[in-house]
């Protein structure tokens, strides 16, 4: 078994130059502090204006990798100037900046601009150089994978040139496996009380499963696992769209069943017709313990009570991603979960559970569950999934060709 971590680092756009960044504030002294900051701490190319519209004018003689707008600006207002950057450059990254008592506002704005994220004044140093350097990463990382995507595909139509370049090939396809790893979370944000395992495989260089763990509004988190059907290059690529689209939330004050619609409305536009998604989304209060799930087509997690020995699945089922458009789409009922100090939650993709015998007997979520029950009281994170792994290769056959395999666990502190 490899259980993989995975690093993302902030970066500032192309390797060869660095990131070009646009401030817009009728403020002078908005834009004096924040040109000073970044200048001081970053070799970002910073580029300030007052006038909104002057500064739609200069984008055509620069290059701009990331965008920052007021939100209260005479003439034209941020949301405008914002749609109007998206229209001309929709890869720009767009941060808005806005007071407190224009929070709905900027919320709103996430879906109708597209969003990277809003910052609210008086703002927080350290937050922004977070927000501006994720938002930098993220455009370099999709941009470089959707290169590597189209380079591989093209690669591969040409069947006469794939015997003589192999080599090439399979280069390329892990610089593309490296590069998906770095969509996945390398560290999970801190909550206090709650301990998150991950276990990724992907059956080739790149897979179809994806997992994230975000920050919700009121000190909540939202833990996502999804399944994209089939295997390599494409199904690599709807994971970024996963990413993506997830990633939107974080911050916000949003249910499970909630995130999964907005999911679905997005890949049921983007997807081709053969290829669907199957997802779990959870929000977890790690003062409480409590804990939201939404299916939208995966497997059931299974809630683990070590204090019993017991290991229930969380009965809650619903349609896959992309198979409808947003006004039929109805993901499964939201299911509450108490966590009690020690139990912990276990999601997984199917990979695991589908796992086949020589009689064709799949591994099944019943063994899982009494596998589970068996070493979980003793058991948890990634000790669990290593069991739960080597448990599914004794049940198969040494030539079993594999599925992507993806656990996520999240254990609440106690007993364990």
């Amino acid at each position: 078994m490899s259980t993989n971590s995975h690093h993302t680092s902030a970066a500032a756009g192309r390797p060869d130059r660095p990131a070009s960044i646009v401030i817009v504030d009728d403020e002078d002294i908005v834009l004096q502090t924040l040109s000073s900051f970044f200048r001081l701490e970053t070799d970002y190319d910073v580029h300030t204006f007052v006038d909104p519209e002057k500064a739609l004018q200069a984008f055509g003689d620069m290059h701009v990798d990331l965008v920052i707008s007021d939100f209260l600006m005479p003439g034209m207002n941020g949301l405008e100037f914002l749609g109007e950057v998206k229209r001309r450059d929709p890869d720009v990254v767009r941060v808005l900046l806005t007071g407190y008592a224009d929070r709905e506002n900027a919320i709103r704005a996430i879906n109708e601009v597209g969003l990277f994220q809003y910052i609210e004044k008086p703002w927080d140093n350290d937050q922004l150089t977070l927000v501006i350097n994720n938002g930098l990463n993220q455009r370099r990382l999709e941009r470089t994978l959707g290169q590597k995507v189209l380079e591989l595909d093209r690669a591969m139509l040409e069947k006469d040139r794939l015997a003589e370049e192999q080599e090439t090939i399979r280069e390329e396809l892990q610089i593309a496996r490296r590069i998906q790893e770095n969509l996945l979370p390398q560290c999970f944000p801190e909550a206090p009380g709650l301990r998150f395992s991950a276990c990724y495989q992907p059956a080739l260089e790149v897979g179809g499963d994806f997992y994230d763990v975000i920050p919700l509004a009121d000190g909540n988190l939202a833990a996502v696992i999804a399944d994209v059907t089939g295997h390599g290059i494409q199904a690599a690529l709807s994971t970024t769209m996963l990413k993506s689209v997830f990633i939107d939330f974080a911050n916000q004050s949003v249910a499970p069943d909630d995130i999964l619609r907005r999911m679905n409305h997005v890949l049921h536009r983007v997807l081709p017709e053969d290829v669907f998604v199957a997802a779990t989304v959870a929000s977890i209060d790690p003062r409480s313990g409590l804990v939201r799930v939404a299916n939208g087509g995966g497997p059931h997690p299974f809630h683990v009570r070590r204090s019993r020995g017991e290991a229930d699945p969380v009965p809650t089922s619903g349609l896959l991603l992309g198979v409808v458009d947003a006004g039929l789409y109805r993901p499964g009922d939201e299911v509450a979960v108490q966590l009690e100090p020690g139990d912990g939650l276990l999601f997984f993709t199917d990979g695991l559970s589908e796992v086949e015998d020589e009689r064709g007997d799949q591994y099944g979520e019943i063994r899982m569950r009494r596998t589970i029950a068996s070493v979980g009281r003793d058991l948890s994170g990634s000790a669990l999934t290593s069991a739960l792994l080597e448990d599914a290769r004794g049940h198969t056959t040494a030539d079993h060709q594999w599925d992507d395999i993806t656990v996520l666990t999240v254990d609440r502190a106690g007993n364990v």
